[in-house]
C-alpha cells in the first residue's frame, strides 16, 4: 500500500527534524564536554597547548562517530569523506582565499598608516607553534562546528525540509549562535566559569562568520573550503593580528586599540569575503539559470 503525499511529506519533515536537532545537540555537548575536560586537565598544572589537545580530541571523538552514525542512519551523502584530491583543492583554496583576504587587511591597514609594521619574525618555533596550533584547531574548531552546522544541520535544512535558500541560512546561523550560548549555561549548570562571554559584539561575529562560512560551502560545494578558511582564520587572528603569548609573524603599533583586529580580522576577511563570495554564489546561480 502506497503512503499519500501528505503522510510522506510529513515523515520527510519529521526526518529533517530529528537531523537537525541531533546533529545540533551532538556539536553543542561535545562542546560542552569538551571545555569540561579542558577545565578538568588544566587542574594538573599541565601545559596550554595540552589542554587544547586534550579539548581537541574529546570532541572529535564525541562529535565525529556521532555525526556519521546519523548520517548513516537518516542514509545522508556524505560532502565530507573521504578525503581526495579534489578536497585538498578546496581545502587549500579556503585557506588561501583568507589569509589572502588578511595580507591585503595589512597592506591597506599599512599605506593609510592605521598601523605601522615594526618588525617581522621567521622561525622554525613560529613554523612549528603555526602546524601544532592549526592541528589542534582543526580537530577541537574547524572539523566539528563545519560538519555538524554548515554540513549535516543546513542538509537537513535545505534539502530534507526543503527550506529556501535564505530560510535555510538564516536557521543555520541562530543554530550556530546557540551553540556558544548553550554551553555558556551547561558550564554555570556545573559551576563553571563560561569559556565565552556572550555579548553583542560576539553574536554579530559569529553570525556573519557563519554566513560567510556557509557561502563558502555553497559556492564550492563542499564543507573542506570552509575548514580551510576556518583555520586559517584562526591562524592569522593568533599568530597575526592578536597574538597574546603565541609567537607573533610580526610585530606592530595601531592608532588605535583594536583597530587592526577590527579591520582585518572582521571587515576584511568576514565581511569583504561574505560580500566576494556572494557575488560568486549569485553569479554561479545566474549561470546556472541562464544554460
Amino acid at each position: 500500500m502506497s503512503m499519500s503525499p501528505e503522510h510522506v511529506n510529513k515523515k520527510q519533515r519529521n526526518i529533517g527534524m530529528a537531523i537537525i536537532g541531533m546533529s545540533w545537540l551532538t556539536m553543542t555537548l561535545g562542546l560542552f564536554f569538551a571545555t569540561l575536560a579542558g577545565k578538568l586537565v588544566s587542574t594538573m598544572s599541565t601545559e596550554e597547548w595540552m589542554i587544547h589537545l586534550t579539548q581537541a580530541v574529546v570532541i572529535t571523538s564525541i562529535v565525529l562517530p556521532l555525526l556519521l552514525l546519523i548520517r548513516r542512519h537518516f542514509h545522508m551523502k556524505s560532502v565530507l569523506l573521504p578525503l581526495t584530491g579534489k578536497s585538498i583543492v578546496h581545502l587549500l583554496s579556503g585557506a588561501i582565499f583568507a589569509t589572502s583576504l588578511a595580507f591585503m587587511g595589512l597592506v591597506i591597514a599599512s599605506m593609510n598608516n592605521w598601523i605601522t609594521i615594526t618588525e617581522w619574525h621567521f622561525s622554525a618555533e613560529l613554523l612549528l607553534a603555526v602546524v601544532l596550533n592549526s592541528c589542534i584547531a582543526f580537530l577541537y574548531e574547524a572539523l566539528p562546528e563545519e560538519l555538524s552546522m554548515r554540513g549535516m544541520v543546513y542538509d537537513g535544512l535545505r534539502y530534507r525540509l526543503r527550506l529556501p535558500v535564505f530560510f535555510a541560512y538564516v536557521i543555520q546561523v541562530l543554530l550556530f549562535l546557540l551553540v556558544p550560548i548553550s554551553v555558556s549555561l551547561l558550564q554555570e549548570l556545573v559551576g563553571m566559569d563560561a569559556g565565552n562571554r556572550i555579548t553583542l559584539d560576539y553574536m554579530i561575529l559569529l553570525l556573519t562568520y557563519g554566513i560567510t562560512l556557509q557561502l563558502l560551502r555553497s559556492l564550492t560545494g563542499s564543507l573542506w573550503a570552509s575548514i580551510g578558511f576556518h583555520i586559517a582564520y584562526l591562524e592569522v587572528a593568533r599568530f597575526v593580528v592578536v597574538p597574546g603569548d603565541n609567537p607573533a609573524l610580526l610585530n606592530y603599533t595601531a592608532q588605535d586599540n583594536g583597530l587592526a583586529e577590527i579591520f582585518i580580522l572582521y571587515m576584511m576577511i568576514i565581511f569583504v569575503g561574505a560580500i566576494i563570495l556572494a557575488v560568486l554564489n549569485a553569479w554561479r546561480w545566474w549561470r546556472m539559470h541562464k544554460s
